[in-house]
Parts: C-alpha cells; sequence; structure tokens
C-alpha cells in the first residue's frame, strides 16, 4: 500500500484536531481581549470612578475655613457654657465699661450718702431736718478780692447756682429759686430754692473760699416755704 494513500481514519482525525485547534486560537484571543477590556476598564473606567468617589469623600470631610471658625467658636461657646468663665478669662470691653461705671455710680452714691450728717436745726420750727457733708468749692474764674453779687446770670451768681445743685441734687430744669440773701458773716449766702412741684424746699448756706469758688455749708428742709410771701399779691 502506498504512503500517499491515507486512510478516511487518519482525515477524520487530521480535521477534528485541526478545527480544535482553530476553537483553541479562537477561544485564546477572545480570552485575551476580554483581559484587555476588563484591565482597560480598571484602569481607565474603575480608576475614575475611584477618583471621584475619593475626591467626593475628600470635599465631604474637610470643612471649609468659615466652617472650621464656626464649629470652633461653637465649641468654644459649648465650652464656656458648661465650665463658665474662667477666672483669668477677659470680659468684653462694652461689659467690662457697664460693669464699672454701674460701681462707679454706686460708690458715689453710697459715698455721697455716707458722708451726709445731721446737725442741729437750732430751734427754727420749720426746719424738718438740717445736715451736711463733706462738699468741696465748686471752682471759680473770679479774681480776688472777691465780690458778692445778686444779680441773675452774672459769673458769681451761675457759681453759688453751681453749689446750690451740689448740696440739694437740684438741676436748673428742676429748681425754683425763691430768695438768696446775705449771710451772717462777710462772704457768705443763703438760698432758699424748691423743686418744680414745690413738694420739697431747701435753705441753703454758702460760703467763699479764696480762689476756689463758693462751698455749701449747710442745708436745711422747711416745711414750709418761708421766702414765697414776697411774690404773693
Amino acid at each position: 500500500m502506498s504512503d500517499d494513500f491515507q486512510s478516511p481514519s487518519r482525515v477524520n482525525r487530521f480535521d477534528k484536531k485541526r478545527k480544535s485547534t482553530k476553537a483553541i486560537t479562537f477561544l485564546l484571543i477572545a480570552g485575551g481581549i476580554l483581559i484587555l477590556v476588563l484591565i482597560g476598564f480598571f484602569l481607565f473606567g474603575g480608576g475614575n470612578e475611584d477618583n471621584s468617589a475619593n475626591e467626593t469623600d475628600t470635599q465631604e470631610s474637610v470643612p471649609s475655613e468659615e466652617e472650621e471658625g464656626a464649629v470652633s467658636e461653637e465649641e468654644q461657646n459649648t465650652e464656656e457654657n458648661q465650665d463658665g468663665p474662667s477666672d483669668g478669662a477677659e470680659q468684653p470691653e462694652s461689659n467690662q465699661n457697664d460693669q464699672e461705671n454701674t460701681v462707679d455710680d454706686g460708690e458715689e452714691d453710697t459715698e455721697q450718702e455716707a458722708e451726709k450728717e445731721t446737725v442741729d436745726s437750732s430751734g427754727d420750727n420749720n426746719v424738718k431736718e438740717a445736715y451736711t457733708a463733706d462738699w468741696k468749692p465748686v471752682g471759680t474764674d473770679q479774681q480776688e478780692p472777691h465780690q458778692t453779687t445778686f444779680e441773675e446770670g452774672t459769673k458769681d451768681w451761675e457759681e453759688m447756682m453751681e453749689a446750690i445743685e451740689l448740696a440739694t441734687d437740684l438741676p436748673s430744669s428742676n429748681r425754683i429759686v425763691w430768695w438768696v440773701e446775705r449771710g451772717s458773716a462777710d462772704q457768705q449766702v443763703v438760698a432758699t430754692v424748691s423743686d418744680s412741684d414745690e413738694t420739697e424746699t431747701y435753705r441753703t448756706y454758702l460760703t467763699w473760699v479764696e480762689n476756689e469758688g463758693w462751698k455749701p455749708t449747710k442745708v436745711e428742709v422747711l416745711n414750709e416755704n418761708d421766702q414765697k410771701y414776697r411774690f404773693q399779691q
């Protein structure tokens, strides 16, 4: 039998082997393409998603400067409310000024009240009470020797009114000056004044202090205005 002659069984086996080889080759190529596609997807598509996710997480987790400031301030306020102000903590300047002014006003009022001292009314039945205090002269621009003047509008008169206000706490807007006359000694005057409603009447004694001005020396609270008759017809 010739070697060139091939039996049908050998031909069939060769065809099957060739078909199997082609199938394997196709599957390898298809598998390789699929692997390349998956690698490209993970490298490019998946990487972008991961980066976007990371960026989103970063943006959400990292607060802005304004948020940081707000959070810090809120935490600080919360801690202060819980713990209370520390001994060394500074208070706002406006609050400190208000508290200092309040304390100063209270101390001044207390000192003013403490300085007043009840004195003898000298047997005058019209005097309800009399008091004195450690008043200071109101100051003056007048030259020495001083001349007492009872004319309204003059410098001497205005300084007398300042001394009366110091002793009685009656400002010009709530004061009626009924009578001003010379006192028992030189450079002394006695002024009778009342509030605008005439509910309180005061007899105020003033003394001139050289180069320092008029100084209140005593105040008498009167039961009745004993100078009002001068203006009644």
